[in-house]
This record gives C-alpha cells, structure tokens and sequence, in this order.
C-alpha cells in the first residue's frame, strides 16, 4: 500500500543533521508517512549513522557518490519517492506531525498543493547570535511567530506576476505552491518529466518547482499554520550567505554546477555573480522559458533584483553596475543609480520598515513571538512544537474546511 506522503530529504556532507531529521519523522507512530533520503556525501557515514533505523519500513536510503549534481540528487529523491502526495525539506529542517493529517484532507478534497507558513523556524547550534531590541536569539533555539491558522484558496498565476516585477527574488514572500515546505500531489511531477524530461531542471529545486507548479496545478490552498519547522545549522547556505559572507561570488565556482553531465548555461538577463537572489533568478528564468511562457518576462524588474542583491550584500556594487552598464549602454551611471535606488525605496527599504515596525509590534506585546531555548535538535524541536501547537486549540481541519 502507497504511503500517503513522503518527506523527500537530498543531502550532501550534513549528516548529524540529517539523522536528527530522520529520527523525528521516525518517532512518529503513523505508517501513512514515509521519508526518503538521497545522499550525495563525499562518504558513506550517513549510511553507517543510519543503519540501526534501516529496518523501518517507512525509510527509503540511496546512496549515491559524488560526481553528482545537486539537481539531479533532488530529481533522484522525488524519483524514490512512492507517496501520493510529497514534501521537500531540508536536511537541517524538521515537520510538524499534523502534516500528515493536513495531506489525508488534501486527499480527501483533491487539492493539488497545500502550503503551510515559515513561523515555526529552528536554530542550530553553534549559528550565531542575533538581537533586535530585547529580543535575542541564540542556536540551539525554536523561534514560534504569530499565526491564526485561516485557510485560502489562491490563483498562483498573480503570484508568479508580482515575483517577476520584484526582479525574480524573493519567491517565499508569495503565495506560491511549493515542493519544498508544501505538500503536492507526486503525479503533477510525473506529468511535469513527461513534457519537459525532468522533475527539476534550472539551479534552484526550490524556486524551479514553484514556477512549475504554478503553470500545472489547479486546486491551490495555502494555511496561516506551519506544517514544516524551517531549520538554520551553521553550515546552512543562508548562513554562509546572510552572516558570514564567507562564499566566492564568481558563478564558476557554485557547487550547484558541480557534477553536472551538460555544460549549464547561465540566463544572460541575470547578472553573473554567485548569490541567492541570482540563483533564484536564474531558476525562474529557466522554469519560465521550459513552460513557453516568456510573455510573463515582459513585465521582469532587473532593477529589483539589482536592488536586492546589492540589499543582501553592498560589497557586490561593483559588480552589479558592470552588468547594468553593459545591459544598458544607452543609460549614464547618472541614470543607472536614480533607477537602482527608485527600485531600493520601492522594495528593499520598503520591507525593512515593514520589519521593523513588526519587530517593534513583537516587543510591545501587540504580536506574538516566542523564543524557546535549549533545544538541542530537530527531534526535541518538533516534540517543542507539537505542545505549542495543542495550547493554540486551533483545529487545522476545520480552519481548512472554511476554505472550500
């Protein structure tokens, strides 16, 4: 009998992060689950690590040594997949056990993605320490924000409207269908491969996937309520990125080009430099013109994205106006930074008054925002969420059938 779901995890050289992963969705005591592992380590400890869980029925492990792209670990971990219905999660992340119950609804009603929110977030050990205010957030920490668990029917075709006019950045800010932390039906990917020959192709599985989906499915629901537990380890790219900075920014050196068979070639509307909001754009592009939907790229902002790669990283100014200068030869430096810093006002600077007023919201007491310390792993994290979420007495079933 199928499962009903499966938590696809590809990993590459996490693997204590990983075991904690598996080891909490392996506690669960419910056979409708099943968590399938696809390992592109450079060595085989994952495998050793998980050895005494191998007996468990519900885990599927491969092995697969490098050289291996990491696109094509992420197809080979939907390849393995036999549930219905199918969640992406990384390999430092965790779920909430209600998912299981929130796909047999999807089932139920036929719904080809559900999506919950980001508000359950877990912070590794060792990640650093963040403050704002009075609050202060250390590793090691289970971070709950405030949600009210109202469900919504959504046409994803807006969504993918607004993402391409923010410069194809920033696609967890819209209500995307989502592979990775949303639940979907497997058979949409099968009829993806069927017309493009892979599940996933561009650099970014995420970003790709959302794309995609938002061109082939029909019944789309997304839940004010978190269904994954989004975690940060120190080895996490947002990390690298975001606080250490610590990664080369010269695209031929990116491990998603590691491994690959055909050469990749790089969307030439982005600029060529190593970073998140480049490889998202990048993506989109690639997913945009495999669904013959260019038209959709008449309305891209590369100003925004400009704007939030140089929000992400100033140090990377240089190189972002080399690329304008050369995409807009016509345009003075003049011109280029009115139109840099039009598209800063209109989004980056935006958002962090935005932010911030939220933060000042959490401090006041007006949203809820709760910190919870000393949690040592994604297993503890998950047991931390599951008592939060009794105490809230929401009812994800009947907050989910309100939307019908």
């Amino acid at each position: 009998m199928k499962p009903l779901i499966s938590i696809l995890i590809a990993t590459k050289n996490r693997q204590k992060y990983c075991l904690s992963a598996v080891k909490s969705i392996l506690k669960l005591p419910n056979t409708n689950i099943q968590v399938v592992v696809q390992d592109n380590s450079d060595d085989i400890t994952l495998s050793e690590m998980l050895k005494p869980l191998i007996s468990d029925s519900r885990l599927v492990y491969r092995y697969t040594p490098p050289p291996f792209s990491s696109i094509d670990n992420f197809n080979a971990v939907i390849e393995l997949a036999t549930g219905e219905y199918i969640c992406l999660i990384g390999d430092d992340d965790g779920i909430n056990p209600e998912i299981i119950e929130a796909t047999a609804w999807a089932k139920l009603n036929n719904i080809d993605c559900l999506v919950g929110n980001l508000k359950a977030n877990y912070r590794w050990e060792n990640t650093g320490e963040r403050q704002f205010l009075h609050l202060k957030i250390t590793g090691s920490s289970l971070i709950l924000g405030d949600f009210n668990g109202n469900a919504k029917r959504v046409d994803a075709k807006k969504s993918l409207e607004q993402l391409v006019r923010n410069g194809c950045t920033n696609y967890m800010e819209y209500d995307f269908p989502k592979l990775y932390h949303g639940i979907v039906k497997r058979d949409i990917f099968e009829n993806i491969k069927e017309n493009t020959s892979a599940y996933l192709k561009g650099l970014s599985p995420d970003i790709y996937a959302a794309i995609s989906l938002a061109f082939t499915i029909k019944n789309f629901v997304v839940i004010d309520y978190p269904l994954t537990i989004p975690g940060v380890c120190s080895v996490s790219s947002s990390v690298q990125e975001g606080e250490q900075k610590s990664n080369s920014k010269d695209i031929e050196n990116i491990p998603h080009l590691k491994g690959r068979k055909i050469p990749y070639v790089w969307e030439e509307s982005v600029p060529k430099i190593y970073c998140v909001q480049t490889i998202w754009a990048d993506s989109a592009f690639a997913a945009i013109r495999e669904f013959k939907q260019e038209k959709l790229l008449n309305n891209f902002d590369k100003y925004m994205l400009c704007a939030n790669i140089l929000d992400a990283d100033s140090t990377l100014k240089s190189r972002v106006y080399d690329f304008l200068h050369v995409s807009e030869p016509s345009l003075s430096k003049q011109a280029l930074n009115q139109k840099v810093k039009q598209a800063m006002f209109k989004g980056p600077y935006k958002k962090k008054i935005i932010r911030i007023i939220g933060r000042i919201k959490r401090v006041l007491g007006f949203e809820k925002y709760i910190i919870i310390n000393n949690i040592k792993d994604i297993v503890d994290a998950t047991k931390e969420l599951n008592v939060y979420l009794k105490g809230t007495k929401i009812n994800i079933i009947d907050k989910l059938d309100e939307c019908l």
